[in-house]
């Protein structure tokens, strides 16, 4: 008889962040402050801890949408989280019995992503089908030293950063109250109107931080010129006072995720971004993050930017799909 148990929204955030510190790796969307976010606009989360004999064993958080007044979609987006090593029946038992609490006959579509790589669970032996593919990602293991961070990264890039640190410019960090995090987010919905792409609001950048004691869950870092620096008004970002590059991450658990990065003209030019870049790994990997998630890359539509990801030592991975 199985002794798994799962509780559903009976844990504190102390207690989830605990608990997601000890997964190997997570995604941001299993981070406390991500259901946060979604409970501020009224959607319902909830979360679970699964335990067998009274040890943690996995936790998850279901974010539910409700369409057309009656129809509801459950989602637990990257996710389980299994926090140590299961046997696939007990991985089964826990996915059927979450899937039992949105039932199908009630108009509720429930459907997981494990944060996982593709292929290490058939989850179609376990009851489930896979609806979407799952995408390639580079993720960079922080826990090497940094020498050997630095010799995994490419040749090119190496003499890219060398440039940048001889450049008129400096590294400035910050979290997402920083000076410049609004130019940076103003940049990032600028960029994905012009490119035509949808990625993450970039507001969600700052919501996430503010769910964080400071410099916890947002990190970003800026190249700014250095006569530039010491004059700055910090009431405002003019083009002749602004960046010439920025980026922001995200911070979850022992992982964390490279969220937007924006790259102005001077800073393509100086290679700013592969300096900063190169600053922020060391700082995470001093933080105590284990592994940056470069995020996706494909390498038929954006080659180049998939190139330029690869160039930074990581290894690619492709992660499993979505299941329902």
């Amino acid at each position: 008889m199985s002794k798994i148990n799962i509780n559903w929204n009976g844990i504190s955030r102390k207690e989830w962040d605990i608990l997601l510190n000890r997964a190997d790796h997570c995604a941001f969307q299993q981070a406390w402050a991500y259901g946060a976010i979604f409970e501020q606009n009224n959607r319902q989360v909830s979360r679970f801890v699964a335990r067998d004999k009274g040890e943690a064993i996995a936790i998850g958080q279901v974010i539910t949408r409700r369409y057309f007044g009656f129809l509801k979609f459950s989602f637990l987006l990257k996710g389980p989280i299994w926090l140590k090593k299961l046997a696939i029946g007990q991985k089964k038992e826990i996915l059927q019995n979450i899937r039992a609490r949105y039932p199908l006959k009630r108009f509720n579509l429930f459907a997981f992503s494990p944060e996982e790589k593709a292929g290490m669970e058939k989850y179609e032996d376990m009851g489930f089908r896979e609806i979407i593919t799952g995408n390639s990602t580079v993720l960079i293991d922080l826990t090497l030293s940094e020498d050997a961070l630095w010799k995994n990264l490419y040749g090119k890039n190496r003499t890219d950063i060398r440039k940048a640190e001889k450049s008129d410019f400096e590294v400035i960090f910050g979290d997402h109250n920083a000076v410049h995090a609004g130019w940076l987010l103003k940049k990032e919905r600028r960029q994905q109107k012009e490119k035509k792409y949808q990625g993450l609001p970039a507001e969600l950048s700052k919501i996430y931080g503010q769910l964080y004691f400071p410099e916890q869950g947002v990190f970003t870092a800026f190249a700014v010129k250095k006569e530039q620096n010491s004059t700055h008004d910090s009431s405002h970002d003019s083009p002749h006072n602004s960046p010439m590059s920025g980026i922001l991450i995200l911070r979850h658990g022992k992982s964390a995720t490279y969220h937007i990065g924006w790259n102005g003209k001077e800073g393509r030019k100086c290679r700013a971004l592969n300096l900063l870049l190169w600053r922020m790994m060391l700082k995470l990997k001093q933080a105590g993050v284990e592994t940056l998630d470069f995020g996706g890359i494909n390498t038929t539509k954006a080659a180049d930017i998939a190139r330029y990801k690869l160039s930074f030592g990581g290894d690619v991975v492709e992660m499993s799909g979505t299941f329902m």
